[in-house]
């Protein structure tokens, strides 16, 4: 009732209602607000007002509302409830508006108290647009008129000549023709229009007797043209295609034919006598449309085609002569801008790679870091992370021949020179087999010896990618044969490796467990010119494809648990890839040379866009990384303080076998749990054995050629999960959300929108009841992804009593796991909060400290109140399930998945908070949750307490200590990337500069004026970066995890103090090839848990330029 009363006052206020401002005294809140974005409450009191005059009605025009001063004292508008503007603004703005409140003004002007509220045209432009459309339409048919009878608009005179106007210039005076031509000797390439009593036709100037004449300035007159009458020369201008007529100058002093043409930025298509050209801006408006849109050259042709003639009559058909003019413009605009012009050896004595847009924040010997970077203290710092992978939707057709068609770049930028690579490849491509996998059945290793098909002479890419940047490496790329073999990766990585790069290397391959195994043996093979004795390399596997591997890889090649490689996720290739697949339409058709090139071409933009926002990709980094470090390392201290007080040696044998895993990967893995639980991953992989021998005996048909039933259920229950995680952080946010915090919850449901769109068409393959039962409620037309029902079996039995049942019995087995999942995740909680709370009561002083453990203790205690929800969620599905299956196989389930009562979910000894009734030791017993640990899944056996918890917290130790260095590794990465980035501009400013003034350019002034444009662009990058990170180094001194002395990875003692005990394994060896990392242990790779608040920065804190 209160709000409908509120909103009827708020009415009646914008209607001019005197009553709706009368009131009693009441209590209202005043706001400040701090550059910070924080806002500040005051309490006030505030006496009744009366109207002294209606508010003006909206208006047509961008208006201001407004609401008058109060007749006493003027305080009423001062003290006003931000909650009653916030009202009033809903009221008045429209819907986009109210959603971004940055694009409408609501403001309060103390001076003459008044209350404005200003609505703007732009924030509904089509509304106001339409009552316009008749206007907007007649001035658009009248300028098919003349707008002028009488003569020469230009030369004054009154005759009937003036019939001509150009539909290119911002001039439409009508003119005669000899204005009209002589108007039109700097702008040849205009389409003219004729006026023939009646309406406007098109009239190329040639037929008005306009000569283009080559070899002199405009306004030069040539002494001896050579002027054809019989021949048409065609050129190619961004509005279409052009019939001129043109005259070479053969003058003493002239240059050869396709040299007036450059002269006159016109491209020739030929080198003898040329007949057709294309402007320059035609070719560089392509090349960027195609970087944006990778729009085809076809598809570009025709638009030209069209612009020429929309209704169907003949053009001159010059798509091969584009086409091979864009060729040469790609190569020369690459040469130019890598300076081939300004180095004495020219474009033919280009080295292997020179032209590649490198990565600035990448470490690069010589260029941006030390000369005696492998002795320093962090060594590790000036590490290469690589990223290789492969692309199989750039394909190519066997089409033309390598002789027809070769490449101009020759191996010069990104792809590998092909003479090179194809014998590499026939010499070794027998010698060097694919290992059989000892890991899961990655698709990298199936797709190995498979071809791409009938008339396919490339089945894709593969790459060497900067795996902390996103970008291209020189010489890395090139194509594949027969899928993803070792023999084509090996040699991408020699050729990347070759590349100037430093002696650490951290390489992301997400078959990387099979090919580290043997490729120093490889490398051997392919002789010395091919050996990386010079390199340490170090294999991980990245982080989303790590869940697909099996358990003891996801712990030796993780990103989240080795030391000194920060928060890289060795994911950049995948992400390269989605900028990329555009091309394959127009790729795979092309030629092996013009292929080649275009790729080059357009890896050379994609490096260049991400090199031009450096300064603020970096920027946002270091602001995510010095918050998560302070949030992160509180939570370790805090976790490491709990632990110390009833366990003071555990901390100290936990230290000593994390240290000894990190220097030899062989020793015994701490993030690895002894207590084998069955998983989700355990039963989904049982699943796919049997769907596969059923399909083979042709009791079940494969109905989707990439998912099986087995990998749908699994995906129903990642699903689940996300959306009960969702329901309850929309829940933690409130009322009172921020846009950004708004903005972050609308993306996510996006994201879990178009997921359950995606695999309920897979489901309803499996399952096609399911179709009728949702009948008009599909998940396209539910916006709210997290209430979307996924209709698994259990819930549909009521419905549907005569399902498969094999359907009921793969959810039945997954459920099952996925109860001990959620009783070991709820365990871990508990003995977290057991921790937190003793921590808690024996040091925590203070407002700020009992805040700071308040809120953490709120978020696991969160987490606890999920693992409730879901374990019982899960029971409740069993039971169900249990009722239509015949045979379990263990029928007495029950007694191991007992019903979850509130008194269950405590740990051994946890305590309470203040006011909670505590059970004495005496009468303490132990719930029957920490007696059920999912091992072998039918036992029903019972394991001790005290190991169960003493591995649970080791694991969980382990976890935020690796959480916590990861993130003060992260923050050191990029404060040396952001020096390296200044670095690297620097070096090729000062290269810039000495090729400007170099003897080889001495007297070229276009030489020189080039140099100095490409070194000032390095000195504006150079500067924009020192304005945009000016704060950096203040603020990355903030928080918790800062280093101390130097040091960089601190460690927990008990006395609280923050001491190094951690040594760069890179700085022991620079000798051989790195080997295989894989070694005993196991345990789940991911990260785990959050920890406390931390004070965040804004962009004015950080220095946004």
């Amino acid at each position: 009732m209160k709000k409908a009363s509120r909103t009827s006052r708020s009415q009646r206020i914008v209607q001019g209602d005197p009553s709706a401002l009368e009131s009693t005294t009441h209590r209202h809140v005043f706001v400040t607000a701090s550059d910070q974005g924080n806002r500040n409450r005051v309490s006030c009191i505030s006496s009744p007002i009366t109207l002294t005059k209606a508010i003006p009605p909206p208006v047509q025009q961008d208006a201001t509302f407004a609401l008058p001063s109060e007749s006493i004292g003027g305080s009423f508008f001062a003290d006003l409830d931000p909650d009653y503007i916030d009202r009033l603004a809903d009221i008045l703005l429209d819907e986009p508006t109210r959603r971004n409140r940055t694009e409408a003004s609501v403001s309060i002007s103390l001076d003459c108290y008044v209350l404005y509220v200003e609505v703007r045209l732009q924030d509904h432009p089509f509304l106001h647009w339409i009552p316009l459309r008749d206007r907007f339409l007649d001035e658009k048919l009248e300028l098919q008129g003349r707008g002028h009878t009488g003569g020469c608009e230009n030369c004054d005179v009154d005759d009937t000549s003036a019939y001509y106007r150009c539909e290119d210039c911002f001039d439409l005076r009508m003119m005669c023709a000899a204005c009209i031509v002589a108007q039109h000797k700097p702008n040849p390439f205009h389409w003219i229009q004729k006026w023939d009593g009646s309406s406007f036709v098109r009239v190329p100037l040639k037929e008005l007797g306009l000569q283009v004449v080559l070899g002199h300035p405009l306004g030069i007159k040539c002494n001896n043209p050579k002027i054809s009458d019989k021949l048409d020369y065609v050129v190619l201008d961004t509005n279409g295609i052009h019939v001129i007529s043109l005259s070479y100058c053969e003058c003493a002093s002239a240059t050869d034919p396709f040299a007036q043409f450059l002269q006159m930025r016109l491209f020739p298509a030929t080198v003898t006598y040329p007949r057709t050209a294309a402007t320059f801006r035609l070719l560089q408006s392509f090349q960027m449309h195609s970087f944006m849109s990778k729009i085809s050259g076809f598809e570009y042709y025709q638009g030209l085609t069209r612009l020429t003639n929309n209704l169907g009559d003949p053009v001159p058909d010059r798509y091969r002569a584009f086409m091979l003019m864009v060729r040469e413009w790609r190569h020369l605009r690459l040469m130019k801008r890598m300076g081939r012009g300004h180095d004495p050896g020219g474009i033919s004595e280009t080295p292997t790679g020179a032209c590649a847009v490198l990565c600035p924040a990448c470490p690069h010997p010589g260029k941006n870091i030390p000369d005696d970077y492998q002795s320093q203290k962090n060594a590790w710092l000036y590490s290469l992370f690589i990223g290789t992978d492969a692309n199989f939707r750039l394909k190519r057709h066997d089409v033309s021949k390598e002789m027809w068609d070769p490449s101009l770049n020759e191996g010069c930028a990104y792809v590998v020179e092909e003479t090179a690579y194809k014998a590499f490849l026939s010499l070794h491509n027998l010698a060097i087999p694919n290992d059989v996998s000892t890991c899961n059945n990655h698709d990298a290793i199936k797709s190995a010896s498979i071809r791409g098909g009938k008339g396919i002479a490339s089945s894709g890419i593969g790459t060497i990618d900067d795996a902390r940047h996103d970008m291209k490496r020189p010489v890395a790329v090139g194509d594949l044969q027969k899928g993803e073999q070792y023999v084509n990766m090996d040699y991408l990585t020699i050729s990347s490796l070759k590349q100037n790069a430093p002696v650490l290397v951290n390489d992301s391959y997400d078959i990387s467990c099979q090919f580290s195994k043997n490729f120093p043996d490889r490398i051997n093979i392919y002789g010395p010119d091919f050996s990386l004795n010079d390199h340490v390399i170090r294999y991980f596997i990245p982080k989303w494809h790590i869940a697909a591997h099996r358990e003891q890889c996801r712990t030796s090649y993780s990103f989240y648990y080795t030391p000194f490689v920060g928060r890289t996720d060795g994911e950049a290739p995948e992400r390269g890839w989605a900028a990329m697949n555009g091309l394959a339409s127009s790729t795979k058709e092309m030629g092996p040379g013009s292929r080649r090139d275009t790729l080059d071409d357009h890896f050379g933009d994609y490096n260049w866009r991400k090199v031009t926002h450096l300064h603020e990709t970096l920027l946002e980094k270091i602001k995510e990384a010095v918050e998560e470090r302070s949030e992160h390392v509180v939570s370790f201290l805090e976790l490491s303080d709990s632990i110390a007080e009833t366990e003071p040696d555990a901390i100290k044998q936990w230290m000593a076998l994390v240290l000894a895993w990190e220097a030899d990967p062989s020793k015994k893995n701490p993030f690895a749990s002894s207590v084998k639980s069955l998983s989700v991953h355990d039963v989904r992989l049982e699943l796919a054995e049997e769907d596969k021998k059923a399909i083979e005996a042709g009791q079940r048909d494969a109905v989707h050629p990439d998912i099986s039933l087995g990998g749908c259920f699994n995906e129903a229950l990642e699903i689940e999960d996300v959306q009960r995680k969702f329901l309850v952080d929309v829940e933690d946010l409130g009322a009172h959300t921020t846009p950004l915090q708004r903005a972050k919850l609308f993306e996510r449901r996006n994201r879990l929108h178009r997921r359950i769109i995606s695999w309920a068409a897979v489901q309803e393959l499996y399952m096609p009841a399911v179709a009728n039962i949702r009948g008009g409620s599909r998940p396209e037309a539910n916006p709210m992804a997290e209430t979307i029902p996924l209709f698994l079996p259990a819930s549909i039995l009521d419905r549907v009593p005569s399902l498969a049942p094999h359907l009921l019995s793969h959810e039945w087995r997954y459920r099952y796991a996925q109860a001990f999942t959620s009783l070991d995740e709820l365990r871990t909680h508990l003995v977290l909060l057991d921790q937190l709370y003793h921590s808690k009561d024996r040091h925590v002083r203070g407002q700020r400290a009992n805040t700071r453990s308040n809120a953490f203790l709120k978020r696991i205690q969160a987490k606890v109140n999920s693992d409730k929800v879901k374990y019982r969620y899960v029971r409740a599905q069993l039971e169900v399930l249990a009722k239509k299956i015949k045979d379990i196989k263990n029928p007495k389930w029950q007694d191991e998945l007992l019903v979850l009562q509130d008194k269950d979910v405590k740990a051994d000894s946890v305590r309470r908070p203040t006011g909670e009734k505590e059970t004495s030791e005496g009468r303490r017993e132990i719930s029957w949750i920490w007696k059920r640990t999912g091992v072998a899944s039918l036992s029903g056996s019972t394991k001790p307490v005290k190991p169960v918890i003493s591995e649970a917290l080791r694991i969980e130790w382990c976890k935020a200590r690796a959480r916590a260095h990861r993130w003060q590794e992260e923050c050191q990465l990029l404060l040396e990337e952001m020096r390296r980035v200044k670095a690297f501009f620097q070096y090729e400013n000062d290269l810039w500069t000495s090729r400007a003034q170099s003897t080889f350019v001495s007297g070229k002034e276009g030489h020189q004026a080039y140099a100095h444009h490409q070194a000032d662009i390095r000195t504006k990058f150079f500067i924009r970066c020192t304005e945009t990170w000016r704060y950096v180094a203040t603020y990355v001194e903030l928080g918790e995890g800062q280093p101390v002395d130097g040091e960089i990875r601190l460690e927990y003692t008990p006395d609280s103090e923050m001491v190094d005990k951690t040594q760069d394994p890179h700085a022991v060896s620079n000798g051989a090839v790195g080997q295989s990392q894989e070694a005993g242990g196991a345990g789940e790779a991911g990260e785990a848990g959050e920890a406390g608040q931390v004070p965040k920065a804004s962009d004015t804190d950080m220095g946004m330029a």
